[in-house]
């Protein structure tokens, strides 16, 4: 290659890397593919446009890039990086790890690739290996917030809330960035201990930086479920429903809290809502228990049917199709759905 040539390699490849920087992807592809055309194995060019391409979530082209780089360099720190970047863009963790793990071999403090390293693990289910790594970022930066939430959710996910109590806390009192996470997750622990007064605390905190936020809303209105006060329960959930109608779950479960507040009209409608998504067993047997109640128990078991004609064997339709048809005095309809139970188990 003539040094003219090398020189406008040079200079294609810095003009790709500050359009780069300034977010414009496109000029900086061609900018660095016009340098290609001139040096089609040069690493800086191949790395630059693997970054490019990382940016535009075009993961496999910018994993060959890198990939081409690392066939004639396996230790182009640059390109071992940007590999396992491309994997993960990939949703490939496992295939990821490698080109990590090389990567720190020859820069052991970088926190950030081990950070990249726990998450992966963790999406591999290797408890035991993300916390390791989580645990080696925190050494080099203990106030990670990558690292502390990573490692909070590793322990979150064990059920072992006091270190991950530890890890969120710490993180809270040093980040702004991730508050209404962090307060969500905190109430999340406090409300799976029963704590729900302590649990709430932590919700409202939320509510107050993002009022829809409808981790915090589903919390708050939990813990209310959790004391029993089914009216305040309702009236978060129902804060849900408003911004996210398609919420299946959510119909069916308020749909039940206004069955136990006998408000049986309203219980109907949040039912239908439910179906309207999809269809859903809960709903149904919902709309059974509530013609139950009204005396309507031709109408209760249409709906227990209607639910077994979707699941025949469904146990839990039969159950209650038998409980209703007792006490509706239909001693053999009660009997034949007991037999069925029986058969299925």
């Amino acid at each position: 290659m003539s040094g003219i040539s090398k020189k406008a390699v040079i200079e294609l490849s810095k003009k790709g890397s500050r359009l780069f920087r300034a977010g414009q992807l496109e000029d900086a592809e061609k900018a660095y593919l016009e340098a290609k055309e001139i040096d089609a194995e040069n690493p800086y060019v191949l790395s630059g446009l693997g970054d490019v391409y990382r940016k535009l979530n075009r993961f496999e082209e910018s994993g060959a890039q890198y990939d081409a780089v690392l066939d004639k360099d396996a230790n182009n720190i640059f390109a071992l990086r940007g590999a396992g970047d491309a994997r993960r863009g990939m949703k490939q963790p496992l295939a990821a790890i490698p080109y990590w793990l090389r990567y720190l071999e020859i820069n052991e403090k970088d926190s950030h690739v081990m950070v990249r390293i726990a998450d992966a693990y963790h999406k591999l289910d290797d408890s035991e290996s993300a916390i390791d790594f989580y645990e080696q970022s925190l050494v080099i930066k203990p106030y990670d917030p990558f690292a502390l939430l990573g490692l909070g959710n590793v322990y979150y996910a064990q059920h072992n809330d006091e270190k991950a109590l530890g890890c969120f806390e710490k993180l809270l009192a040093k980040n702004t960035s991730h508050n209404v996470v962090l307060m969500t997750m905190i109430g999340n622990i406090y409300r799976r201990r029963k704590e729900f007064d302590r649990a709430m605390d932590h919700y409202e905190n939320a509510l107050e930086l993002d009022p829809k936020n409808n981790f915090a809303l589903f919390g708050l209105g939990d813990c209310f479920r959790g004391q029993l006060n089914m009216e305040k329960a309702v009236f978060w959930w129902e804060k849900i429903l408003d911004q996210d109608p398609e919420n299946q779950s959510l119909w069916t479960r308020v749909g039940d809290a206004l069955v136990s507040l006998d408000r049986m009209d309203e219980a109907v409608r949040h039912y239908h809502s439910s179906l309207k998504v999809d269809h859903d067993l809960y709903a149904v047997l919902g709309l059974a228990r509530v013609a139950q109640k009204q005396g309507d128990y031709d109408k209760a078991c249409y709906h227990c049917e209607q639910a077994l004609e979707v699941d025949e064997d469904n146990v839990r339709a039969l159950e209650e199709l038998a409980r209703i048809c007792d006490e509706a005095g239909y001693t053999e309809k009660a009997q034949e759905a007991r037999a069925r139970v029986t058969q299925v188990r």
